[in-house]
């Protein structure tokens, strides 16, 4: 079924967010890919043209039933494992949050181990810190997971390294900080204030922005993710968790300032609500990434802002309102 020269790649949740842009770019580079997906907060719109050329398989299902993830584990090399519940989900439904992050993801490792993964990538979150005691974060600091979200994030890396040590299954773990990109999820709970402020902006309405503007986010652009994440699987480090962060902290009023630039409407002023908000600062530092991996960002903010925000105004179908 598979070239004998060919990685072949397991994504779960690959026709997410990150996922989709991952895909397109291993599938780019030579690697036949497989996805698993429940298609809970995705479509598989953006990959139908690579499902139709036989680049890559995609299969409906759910990481919660290891039969499944055992038959899709079949022949693979690698596993990059994205598939997770999102924070505004696990709020409301945490019971059902904790079953796909946490039983998903041994199902994830307990599938690899059967089936002899040479190693398994996976995502995990800077949310695992809590709020930090000092910046920039590093992998060093304080863990203080505050949602069921990033309660399982920390589990997740917990269950790599149980299967690490006593089963020798092999893993590199990211904690993502703000990720946002093209045709990035419109429910993201920090960074779906991009979309939030540019819907505003393109009805004429001034962006309204909680508090002072003053809470900070560390925000780092999908492709830099992507390259993170082909390194891990290329380079020959493994049982390591890393950062990927710019360690540039961009506040919510800078964020508004700049995509009001990128569209011309520079005239619209932001608005400030005084409400409270769930963080307050954000920013981490990527060295050790850098040291062992060779990564570090490339994507400049304001350019990395300036094309989502043309991209909104110019396929608005891919970033549908609630």
């Amino acid at each position: 079924m598979f070239e004998n020269n060919v990685k072949k790649v397991l994504i779960t949740g690959g026709a997410g967010f990150i996922g989709t842009h991952l895909t397109k770019e291993l599938v780019n580079r030579g690697y036949f890919v497989r996805i698993i997906d429940n298609l809970y907060r995705s479509n598989t719109e953006q990959l139908k043209d690579l499902i139709k050329e036989g680049k890559i398989e995609f299969v409906e299902g759910d990481i919660r039933y290891l039969p499944k993830v055992l038959e899709v584990c079949e022949g693979m090399d690698y596993i990059y494992h994205q598939a997770a519940d999102c924070i505004n989900k696990s709020l409301k439904s945490p019971l059902e949050s904790f079953d796909t992050n946490i039983i998903g993801t041994t199902n994830v490792f307990e599938a690899a181990r059967i089936n002899k993964i040479k190693k398994v990538i996976f995502a995990s979150s800077a949310s695992v810190y809590g709020s930090p005691e000092f910046l920039p974060m590093t992998e060093n600091s304080p863990l203080d997971p505050i949602t069921p979200y990033c309660i399982s994030k920390l589990t997740k890396e917990q269950i790599a390294k149980f299967y690490a040590k006593f089963h020798d299954v092999k893993y590199i773990g990211f904690r993502y900080f703000n990720v946002y990109g093209l045709r990035q999820n419109v429910d993201a709970f920090y960074t779906n204030v991009i979309i939030l402020f540019l819907k505003r902006i393109k009805k004429g309405l001034a962006p309204i922005i909680k508090g002072k503007g003053e809470q900070s986010m560390d925000f780092i652009n999908v492709k830099d993710i992507v390259e993170a994440n082909i390194l891990a699987l290329e380079k020959d480090v493994e049982n390591e968790i890393f950062n990927l962060a710019t360690n540039q902290a961009t506040s919510i009023s800078q964020l508004a300032q700049i995509l009001l630039k990128a569209i011309g409407k520079e005239d619209l002023k932001p608005e400030f609500s005084g409400e409270t908000t769930f963080a307050w600062e954000r920013r981490g530092s990527y060295d050790k990434a850098k040291r062992f991996l060779g990564w570090e960002p490339k994507v400049d903010i304001t350019k990395g802002l300036t094309e989502l925000a043309k991209d909104i105004y110019e396929h608005p179908e891919f970033y549908p309102d609630d």
